[in-house]
């Protein structure tokens, strides 16, 4: 496929020259101390933290795809894994100026302390995923030897990743009354936009040239794809986040926008993947 400058609306140049590490410099972090961050809030910044930093292992598997003889896909790439990096490490300081401490070293993270912050419980959360990691690398090399097409799936459950992340930045939002975390998440949310709109494009420009991709595409994203962050934290905390976020009426109003807007996509018409995770995360938390 040749590099092109723009898919679908989105200028990847213009990404590329304009990608850096997430600017916070409209964060108060002196301030955030003064007014209490909820438990619930707490322990999903926490599953927020733990999943942005998780990046890196999500882009070993892709470049070991067919992903990776593409040079705008990788390109992107290179960009993303930076960001999202960056992101882990400004909820790891907001969670520490905000008086929490997490396991397993129960480090304090200030806002001037040096990357990286949480190492131990990073390599303790990538120990633990462990073998089943290394099964679904296995799996996603065959499936992408296996199938011509196989990279509309991942842009595709890329775009379902981002856009859950996005909405679940602006649920959160929604949900809490501390000015900091919001001006914290709004930086970030500026990231994620940008993010969503190549995986949406890039699976635009697979899926609409492909009728076996699209068959394809639409069978794993109704029986395979799940929240983002499953098996990387306890299922039970996956189940708490989306519930909490996306549980409520108003949960549900940005549910069912979320599955209208990737229901735009060639072959994804009538899907409700994003309405089945939710419904089957409420018995664990009810």
């Amino acid at each position: 496929m040749a590099t092109v400058a723009s898919v679908d609306g989105f200028d990847l140049d213009r990404y590329l020259r304009a990608s850096k590490r997430v600017d916070l410099s409209s964060v108060d972090w002196g301030l955030i101390h003064r007014t209490p961050l909820p438990a619930a809030h707490a322990r999903c910044l926490t599953y927020m933290m733990d999943i942005e930093t998780h990046t890196a292992i999500f882009l070993r598997d892709l470049l070991a795809t067919r992903a990776g003889f593409d040079p705008d896909v990788t390109a992107f790439l290179s960009c993303w894994a930076y960001e999202e990096v960056w992101h882990g490490e400004a909820f790891s300081r907001f969670l520490g100026e905000a008086g929490y401490t997490l396991a397993p070293d129960h480090e304090v993270v200030r806002v001037d302390d040096a990357y990286p912050s949480r190492g131990d419980r990073h390599s303790r959360i990538r120990r633990a995923v462990g073998r089943k990691g290394y099964l679904s690398h296995v799996g996603t090399l065959l499936g992408s030897a296996a199938f011509r097409d196989f990279v509309a799936i991942h842009m595709t459950w890329g775009a379902a990743n981002e856009l859950t992340t996005l909405s679940a930045y602006h649920r959160l939002i929604a949900k809490t009354e501390h000015p900091q975390l919001v001006q914290m998440l709004q930086a970030i949310i500026k990231d994620e936009r940008r993010h969503f709109a190549f995986y949406r494009a890039q699976a635009r420009l697979r899926l609409v040239h492909s009728g076996a991709a699209r068959r394809m595409t639409r069978w794993a994203m109704e029986h395979l794809w799940a929240p983002v962050g499953t098996g990387v934290r306890p299922q039970t905390e996956t189940d708490f986040v989306v519930t909490y976020l996306f549980g409520d009426d108003e949960g549900t109003g940005a549910l069912h926008e979320m599955q209208a807007t990737m229901a735009e996509l060639p072959g994804l018409g009538g899907t409700r993947f994003f309405l089945d995770a939710v419904e089957a995360a409420r018995p664990s938390t009810a």
